[in-house]
């Protein structure tokens, strides 16, 4: 009997992929937590003496939002090798340790220091931003293989949804302990299910790998034929062995997606999102805006979770490439609108008395009746990060690489990321305190510009494509169309017979 009993022939994919990016609901709620957390450990939160409490200088709370980048740029290699030994479901239970120790370490801090560490261990839970899109494009079919590995992000979205919602209700100390439970949860669902059918191939254990996939195909599928060639696959991937960092760099066919994936994490950090979930109640605070900042973050925390989810069920109809074009340009649209506002509200000098103030383009009356601006900015950049820049760049880090490029280029992705989010939140305070808060917001719309134009000359379309079909486009030299998934370019013998056929058909006919 099936050791994975599931009835229904999806059903067993769909709960993989849900209990896979819990721990993924977890990094939400590491991210966000900064953002109800640091008004509470400012100057500005004491009504009287601040005798006794933790309070953080601006250096600090930099530093706390920060720290936990390293966690995660550190978990990035050691998940690529913890991978190869103990496959990617195994390697995200034993990361969960580490990151329930850095939640205890947040619960219990008495001084600074023991908030850096309960950061940089919470950290940890970045390496389920790569580990658990692997894990399902490994299971899945190829049909929903872009929906299901793109789940990962509405977890994620959701995770700051809950933060930002239950930090609105309870100090800080509480909420580290409702979030240390997210971890021991992920061991016992991750109990549930099997590791991946290649993986399990890949060790020897031709029997166990029957088993999972059909729990992953349904208990009554014919998995004779896939198994054949996962098993096929597998054996190439032996054949060629695993490559190593230099091997993947001095080899364009390994070369060409790790630089696209490496280009798309650049601009998945650069577009400002950790900016925004780290700093958004103060963003609020600073905009001056009628509405309450706490009640703002928890609405773009919806609008996230929805956007992701609208995306979820379009990624494998629209394709990759194009959501990601649509969301760098409308994430350009909302940070020249956020930047436009602390622009007007900057220049705007105060009036002494109404009178003097007649000639004056700007005044604080204008000010104010533009208050609903940064709300609307955040909300149209919440809904276009979700809607292509949150899930598909991790997406595609699962699906452009070969297996066995695939450990050692995911994880230098995953830590390229997690080293750009670091510099993006550690050094934005300073970019804004230099520049302004209009000059920082301007100069992340300007870059999401830029990214625009490069995903438009450089991501390939990887939807409907098999493996073996994507890295045959990779070591042909050839593009993949936008659209359909095609080959566009062709070999000149192959284009020349292409065009030569039809005429000796109609030859053949003539002499006939």
């Amino acid at each position: 009997m099936n050791k994975y009993e599931v009835s229904t022939s999806r059903s067993g994919q769909f709960l993989a992929t849900f209990f896979a990016t819990i721990g993924s609901f977890g990094l939400g709620t590491v991210l966000s937590w900064p953002a109800p957390t640091l008004p509470q450990l400012s100057a500005q939160s004491c009504s009287g003496s601040c005798e006794g409490l933790l309070i953080l200088s601006v250096e600090q709370q930099s530093w706390v939002a920060a720290l936990l980048n390293f966690g995660a740029f550190t978990a990035g290699p050691l998940a690529g090798l913890l991978m190869p030994r103990y496959g990617k479901k195994r390697t995200m239970a034993i990361l969960s340790l580490p990151i329930f120790i850095g939640w205890l370490c947040l619960i219990f801090a008495s001084n600074v220091e023991m908030l850096y560490v309960g950061r940089f261990l919470t950290g940890f839970s970045g390496a389920f931003s790569m580990l658990a899109p692997g894990y399902i494009a490994e299971i899945c079919e190829v049909e929903i293989r872009g929906s299901l590995a793109s789940f990962m992000q509405v977890m994620t979205m959701m995770g700051l949804l809950f933060t930002y919602t239950v930090g609105t209700f309870l100090p800080w100390r509480q909420l580290s302990a409702v979030c240390s439970v997210v971890p021991i949860v992920v061991v016992i669902c991750l109990s549930f299910i099997p590791r991946s059918p290649s993986f399990l191939l890949s060790i020897g254990m031709k029997e166990d790998a029957k088993s999972a996939l059909l729990f992953f195909r349904g208990k009554d599928s014919n998995v004779t034929k896939e198994l054949i060639e996962i098993e096929s696959s597998v054996d190439n991937r032996e054949q060629k062995n695993a490559l190593n960092i230099y091997g993947i760099l001095k080899s364009k066919t390994y070369l060409k997606p790790l630089c696209i994936s490496l280009v798309l994490m650049l601009l998945q950090q650069f577009s400002g999102i950790k900016v925004i979930s780290s700093y958004i109640v103060q963003i609020f605070q600073n905009a001056g805006t009628k509405f309450d900042a706490n009640i703002c973050s928890i609405v773009v925390g919806v609008i996230q979770v929805t956007g992701t989810s609208i995306s979820v069920l379009v990624v494998d109809k629209f394709g990759r490439r194009r959501l990601l074009i649509l969301s760098e340009m409308f994430i350009s649209i909302a940070f020249c609108m956020l930047g436009t506002f602390f622009y007007i509200q900057e220049s705007h000098s105060p009036c002494p008395a109404l009178d003097t103030c007649q000639d004056q383009f700007v005044t604080a009356e204008t000010v104010d009746n533009l208050a609903w601006l940064p709300l609307a900015s955040i909300v149209t950049f919440a809904v276009a990060y979700s809607m292509g820049m949150g899930p598909l760049p991790w997406v595609l880090n699962a699906e452009l690489f070969s297996k066995e490029a695939k450990d050692h280029s995911s994880s230098l992705c995953a830590s390229f990321n997690w080293l750009c989010s670091f510099m993006v939140v550690k050094f934005s305070p300073s970019l804004e305190n230099l520049i302004g808060a209009s000059g920082s917001y301007l100069s992340f719309a300007a870059l999401a510009a830029c990214g625009t134009f490069l995903i438009v000359i450089s991501v390939p379309e990887t939807k409907g494509k098999t493996e073996e079909e994507i890295q045959q486009g990779f070591n042909k030299g050839k593009s993949l169309d936008t659209e359909a998934g095609l080959s566009k370019d062709y070999d000149k013998e192959e284009l020349c017979t292409d065009l030569i056929k039809p005429l000796i058909k109609e030859k053949q006919i003539e002499i006939k």
